[in-house]
């Protein structure tokens, strides 16, 4: 299959992904930049939430109620909007100000000296730049749109999709290892869109798996990025710019949550962590030249984005209490010093004290009661705290090639934001706590500290690392403004210093030629053109580890991890063989439970983990027993489990007891058994004992 076959996937893609936000948003009025970056996060609110809420209504969750749904309710907030309009002395209606409803890009972009047609096409180009870079790279990292990361997570992800579709029944309540036996929560929102696609265009679910992680990572990522300097740095072109094209320079996000794990939860709530942040910066009246009270429309914005977050990763919800702390932090220090000034009220100081105490209250809380078991959270540090500190400054976690590009700008904009310390510490704080956390993760002891810090993300330092990005894109975005700031200056100095030679000389013509390379410096349309130079400087030898990683884990070859070329083309021809309503047994940890995902025919442990009930236990322990073994019959017929597939020894993760099920199908000593079909060591099974036929 060929990538441009995957058209239709894509389309469909971004419409299930952006059409139902961007209908509620523009219904609300919403515009410009803000419509763009936040139609993803406010969609996968709408698909997460409505997955949880329409089995309690007997409703299937499919295309049909998620468009219906959304339309419904584009209507009432289109409803809502209009009565909070009225109409002015010209007879013109107007928004009516229950507090400020204005967002920081309902006005035009500051022009800042470009022509503009620039300014226009900065916003579209500082998009398109990332979504080629990292389309790119992910297209030529998986290979073939049908393959799949040969991890163990991917047993659990593809067909978690694959049984949304089939059910019709996404909730993020019941979803966790996908067997009446082991009904649990686990975060959808993902998992939820994804189904979503399959419904719709009939494709496989590897191939709406993928175009579904290119979307995330192409478009919704830079949409967030952008949209999160424009909050925290400011409005402005080059700012804007610089968010774009150097948020596809960044190893740790979003390349590692799919070359590591995989990790397709984390890559789609990371995706949406910075417009969540940028809601926050300007909901709490922290964006540059916007000094403000609470925005209303920003807050609620932020309520409307928070629940596709907590559902597509809880901990990532967590990560945006952390990093938006320091800006909560930051409002009540700017109200303390307004009334030191003179220019603020008495009370506001103790009332936003009040609000950080509680909010960081609630933090705490929630910091301790959303974390996994200790038994999920095995990680071990790996390095000294000195190399921790590098990698994080260098942009380079996880032991990759340091960025040196992202290296200079981060320190140039730590310098640009303690130069500015009063309005700007908290920027430098979000940082500081994303990199903490990630030098305790990979560098500290093991103990109750590391782990009451990081044991929300399994003390994982992969999952930590993969945040980094989120808190040094926007000093890395100072650090670009204020070299592309110095360029200049230092040519308009060489500029005024040649004037003032020609003035002394009677060649005009020296003085001309002398003022041509200062005169292109000081441009600002040749910042723009440093800026790019800067994103295509990020895209040097330091993505080539994770570029690399990636391509070997979608690779699939005989000797793959997961399923190898004979397996999967067994699978292949399983629907050929065995019947629509059959049950197929095989040890979930060899990957036959991709018999579902990939061949449409149900089996006993879809999961690596989870509970079993005693007939699935059964046959799982003891399926090659069927000819003399009543029970295992009696198993059998009421599981309907009359296949096997054997799969042979190789485990991607091997567990404390085996399945010893299968032990007998080998060598032909299981009696009632025949071999149906076989591709190399991969083999299927079908009982004759236990059948009525």
């Amino acid at each position: 299959m060929s990538w441009w076959a995957t058209a239709p996937a894509f389309a469909s893609t971004v419409l299930v992904f952006f059409g139902p936000g961007l209908l509620v948003l523009a219904a609300a009025g919403v515009r410009r930049l803000s419509l763009a970056a936040l139609s993803a996060p406010i969609s996968m609110t709408i698909g997460s939430c409505l997955a949880v809420v329409l089995p309690f209504l007997g409703v299937a969750f499919n295309p049909v109620s998620y468009l219906v749904f959304s339309l419904g309710l584009a209507a009432v907030v289109l409803f809502a909007r209009r009565l909070l309009l009225r109409k002015d002395s010209a007879g013109l209606r107007s928004v009516r100000r229950y507090g400020d409803l204005a967002l920081v890009d309902n006005q035009p972009m500051a022009r800042d000296g470009l022509p503009t047609w620039i300014t226009r096409m900065l916003i579209p180009v500082a998009v398109a730049f990332p979504a080629v870079i990292i389309g790119s790279r992910y297209i030529a990292g998986f290979g073939a749109p049908e393959n799949f990361s040969q991890t163990f997570d991917n047993v659990y992800h593809l067909n978690a999709i694959k049984h949304i579709a089939e059910t019709q029944n996404g909730s993020a309540l019941t979803l966790g290892n996908l067997t009446e036996a082991s009904q649990a929560f686990y975060p959808a929102a993902m998992h939820d869109l994804m189904a979503l696609v399959v419904m719709i265009t009939g494709t496989s679910v590897p191939v709406a798996v993928n175009t579904g992680t290119i979307v995330l990572g192409a478009l919704v990522w830079p949409l967030s990025c952008v949209f999160l300097i424009s909050r925290v740095v400011g409005y402005r072109p080059i700012p804007l710019l610089a968010a774009g094209v150097l948020c596809a320079g960044m190893s740790g996000f979003p390349y590692m949550m799919v070359a590591f794990g995989v990790l397709y939860p984390n890559h789609a709530a990371i995706a949406l962590l910075p417009a969540a942040l940028g809601l926050a910066v300007e909901a709490l009246g922290m964006t540059p030249g916007r000094r403000r009270s609470l925005s209303v429309s920003a807050l609620l914005l932020a309520a409307a984005v928070l629940p596709g977050l907590a559902l597509a990763h809880p901990s990532t919800l967590l990560a945006l209490l952390a990093f938006a702390g320091p800006v909560v932090a930051g409002r009540a220090v700017r109200e303390l010093q307004g009334r030191r000034d003179g220019t603020g009220e008495r009370s506001r100081p103790v009332l936003w004290g009040i609000l950080f105490v509680v909010y960081a209250g609630i933090t705490l809380v929630a910091w301790l009661k959303i974390r996994p078991s200790l038994a999920f959270a095995p990680w071990t540090p790996f390095q000294t705290n000195a190399r921790a500190i590098g990698e994080v400054l260098g942009s380079a976690p996880m032991g990759a090639t340091t960025a040196w590009v992202l290296l200079i700008l981060t320190v140039a904009g730590i310098y640009v934001a303690a130069r500015q310390f009063r309005n700007m510490w908290w920027i430098l704080m979000m940082f500081v706590i994303g990199g903490v956390l990630y030098m305790i993760v990979s560098s500290w002891s093991l103990g109750w500290f590391r782990t009451f810090l990081t044991g929300v993300w399994y003390n994982d330092s992969f999952r930590l690392a993969a945040l980094l990005p989120v808190v040094t894109l926007p000093l890395s975005v100072l650090g670009a403004e204020w070299l592309t700031g110095l360029l200049r200056r230092i040519a308009q100095q060489r500029m005024a210093q040649d004037e003032g030679i020609s003035r002394s000389t009677s060649s005009s013509t020296v003085g001309r030629s002398r003022h041509v390379a200062p005169r292109v410096l000081s441009s600002p349309i040749t910042a723009v053109a440093v800026v790019l130079v800067l994103g295509v400087g990020t895209q040097g030898g330091t993505l080539a580890g994770v570029q690399n990683r990636m391509e070997e884990v979608f690779a699939l070859e005989e000797e793959s991890p997961l399923l190898t070329t004979d397996e999967l083309a067994l699978l292949q021809r399983v629907p050929d063989l065995v019947p629509a309503g059959d049950v197929i047994v095989g040890n979930p940890r060899t990957g036959a439970s991709l018999v579902y995902a990939l061949a449409d025919r149900r089996t006993t442990a879809p999961h690596i983990f989870g509970d079993r009930t005693d007939d699935e236990q059964t046959l799982l322990d003891h399926w090659d027993e069927a000819g003399y073994n009543v029970s295992v019959c009696d198993a059998i017929t009421s599981e309907g489990a009359v296949w096997a597939l054997d799969f042979g020894d190789q485990e991607i993760v091997p567990g404390d007891e085996p399945y010893i099920g299968f032990l007998a199908l080998e060598d032909g000593s299981a009696p009632g058994i025949s071999l149906v079909a076989e591709e190399g060591d991969a083999r299927l099974y079908r009982v004759e004992a236990c059948t009525e036929s």
